[in-house]
């Protein structure tokens, strides 16, 4: 190949390499055009070269022509071009800004929410506790909540003091006015509990003396009737109730309480009927003047009457414990135990 073919040869591949580079530039023109304006958006170009626009000036003063097209070339400052990441601030603009961040942390600090406060008790409060009653039937209610409110009504009802009424039930009955529960007291105290739904234990017809004080076990008209509550005592006298009202006194008086309360029955296993049937026992055997100023015989002789004896030659000594009793409950008048003896009806 001679050198003329050989240039013709090497002009046509310029060629041709131009051609396809224009192409290839054309294509990714959109490209190149996005990527200049996402840097354009993401570094603030006018910022650094409005801060060194002096510089420019003074670098494109360097430039010399001369007449034959020589040139020399400028001396660049360090700074010409700045750091993207880095860039001086003058003087005043540092004031500004250590002016404005003072002010805005200030602000921040206005605006915390200081917590609210509380005052603390002086004593830690006890929760409230929901009473647990029974949803007893009204209509076979008795009046009375209460031990206490039971013995002022029986008294109100028998014109007997009230303390002898309950120096009588706390020989009769032990602890159990101390004892029992608001609930349970309640339903004792309601007509026909022997078979009540709430009676769901054997020994909740014990604890309300539901059963034959003598024989032990529980009647054939209650709940659990059969179940023996405690051991036969070989007394065939029928004793049932927190008083032991025997089934002559129920007989007799059952009536009659009935009828001081407004009801239709009344039965010795209801603490106020008891306590009523008792009063009225009392009453017939001492035949008082008045309801409260009794005088020291006529108190012995509740006790006695009530027992039969004072318990002297049986050892009981149930007089001795009523007048201890009566005593402590604030009783008005002279117990003395001593002052009939065995013998009741003199």
């Amino acid at each position: 190949m001679t050198n003329y073919h050989f240039k013709i040869f090497l002009s046509i591949l310029i060629s041709f390499l131009i051609v396809i580079s224009y192409e290839s530039l054309i294509k990714n023109y959109k490209n190149i055009n996005n990527f200049y304006f996402g840097l354009k958006k993401n570094i603030n170009f006018n910022f650094y070269f409005d801060n060194n626009s002096k510089n420019l000036k003074e670098t494109n003063n360097q430039f010399s022509y001369d007449n034959k097209n020589n040139f020399v070339l400028p001396t660049v400052k360090k700074n010409f071009f700045p750091s993207p990441f880095k860039t001086e601030i003058p003087e005043e603009e540092k004031d500004n800004l250590i002016k404005i961040t003072l002010i805005q942390k200030f602000k921040k600090k206005d605006n915390i929410k200081k917590p609210t406060e509380f005052l603390l008790p002086t004593k830690t409060p006890k929760p409230t506790i929901t009473p647990d009653y029974f949803n007893i039937d009204p209509s076979l209610a008795r009046p009375g909540k209460t031990p206490d409110e039971v013995f002022d009504i029986a008294s109100q009802k028998t014109c007997v003091p009230k303390e002898i009424l309950k120096s009588i039930a706390y020989i009769e009955s032990g602890k159990f006015f101390d004892v029992v529960s608001p609930k349970y007291f309640l339903l004792y105290n309601s007509y026909n509990w022997w078979n009540s739904e709430f009676l769901t234990e054997e020994k909740r017809i014990c604890g309300g003396y539901g059963y034959n004080l003598n024989k032990g076990v529980v009647p054939n008209d209650s709940k659990f009737a059969g179940y023996r509550c405690r051991a036969d005592n070989n007394n065939n006298l029928d004793v049932m109730g927190p008083m032991s009202v025997s089934y002559y006194g129920q007989q007799k008086y059952g009536k009659k309480v009935a009828n001081l309360l407004g009801v239709n029955d009344a039965d010795r296993r209801v603490i106020l009927d008891a306590l009523i049937i008792v009063g009225l026992i009392i009453k017939d055997n001492v035949r008082p003047q008045n309801c409260k100023d009794w005088n020291s015989k006529q108190i012995i002789k509740a006790a006695c009457g009530y027992y039969g004896s004072c318990g002297i030659k049986d050892g009981s000594y149930y007089c001795a414990t009523f007048c201890k009793n009566y005593k402590n409950f604030g009783g008005k008048g002279n117990c003395d135990p001593s002052i009939l003896g065995d013998n009741c009806w003199q």
